[in-house]
């Protein structure tokens, strides 16, 4: 199958320069075949951040046709701070993780990248069996998050529907069930988060929870359980309640479902492309086409969701 959205993605960067884009620690193998990909289709112009004996054998084994610049770097700290130091620089205008911890790559972002937002993950996913692709918010950053911290996440990924054409993002507050239940705290924090949206603190979106999963992307599901309303069946947002239960549906719908998925840090300065040590190539291929999209296009020219 093909992954529409992703394929007008790569059109409309078409006709625009490669996107300077930083690999922190890409000496390896997996990572060095994401950032060719990207650069071969015309997203990026890779900076690779790593041991430069290794770099250039790596290159030379993926056959690569002409040369790239090199930084040296010799250990993940010093890649991860290398690679902010060239976007602080203005040589580069988004980040990619390349093969080293999350933890050691997102230290001097934190230092040196952020904005008075909350830095969280989406994941962007296409699947044959949903019309439009899901945005799944945080199976990545941010652990056990509160009430507090997931309202924060949300703003963050209703501003980032917002710039990709949705007018209206309609999320859904994954739990294991659609009642309110003391003993689940996840459903305690949709339903306060299904206040506050009340109030307009989420606007222009609609939120609905709790939502169990199959309620997130099924019609069928939602109108035999008796829910109604916009966004039952048909969310543009799952935000998850922490990020074991997050990481695990973006993953068994990648390597369980064939979903194709990108995947990017929001609320620093620039985009930052955060991918897993196991991603294939083309997850590294749409994150970094999705970071350069974004870096390229202001709010409101993107390329609408639906």
């Amino acid at each position: 199958m093909g992954f529409p959205y992703f394929e007008q993605i790569a059109g409309a960067l078409a006709t625009e320069s490669p996107l300077p884009m930083v690999v922190a620690d890409a000496a390896e193998r997996h990572v060095l075949e994401g950032a060719l990909a990207a650069a071969s289709a015309g997203f990026i112009e890779p900076i690779l951040v790593g041991e430069p004996r290794e770099l250039q054998s790596l290159l030379t084994k993926l056959g690569a046709d002409r040369s790239f610049t090199i930084l040296p770097a010799a250990n993940d700290e010093e890649a991860a701070a290398l690679a902010v130091e060239q976007i602080v620089n203005g040589k580069a205008r988004a980040l990619i993780k390349g093969h080293l911890h999350t933890d050691t790559f997102l230290h001097p972002i934190l230092a040196r990248l952020r904005t008075t937002k909350r830095l969280s993950h989406v994941f962007v996913i296409e699947m044959e069996r949903y019309e439009k692709p899901l945005l799944l918010t945080d199976g990545a950053i941010n652990v056990a998050p509160d009430i507090n911290t997931k309202a924060a996440i949300l703003k963050n990924v209703i501003e980032f529907a917002v710039a990709m054409g949705l007018a209206v993002p309609k999320v859904a507050l994954l739990s294991a069930v659609e009642t309110v239940k003391s003993t689940i705290p996840s459903t305690l924090d949709a339903a306060g988060l299904v206040a506050i949206s009340a109030g307009g603190a989420f606007s222009p979106a609609v939120v609905a929870g709790p939502l169990a999963f199959d309620c997130v992307v099924s019609r069928e599901a939602s109108a035999i359980k008796g829910l109604s309303g916009p966004v039952p069946g048909d969310a543009d947002i799952v935000l998850v309640p922490e990020i074991v239960s997050g990481n695990a549906v973006a993953k068994a719908l990648e390597f369980g479902a064939g979903a194709t998925l990108a995947g990017i840090v929001l609320g620093a300065r620039v985009p930052i492309v955060l991918t897993s040590r196991a991603d294939s190539v083309k997850t590294r291929l749409h994150s970094a086409a999705l970071a350069a999209y974004l870096s390229i296009h202001e709010v409101g020219t993107a390329v609408p969701v639906r």
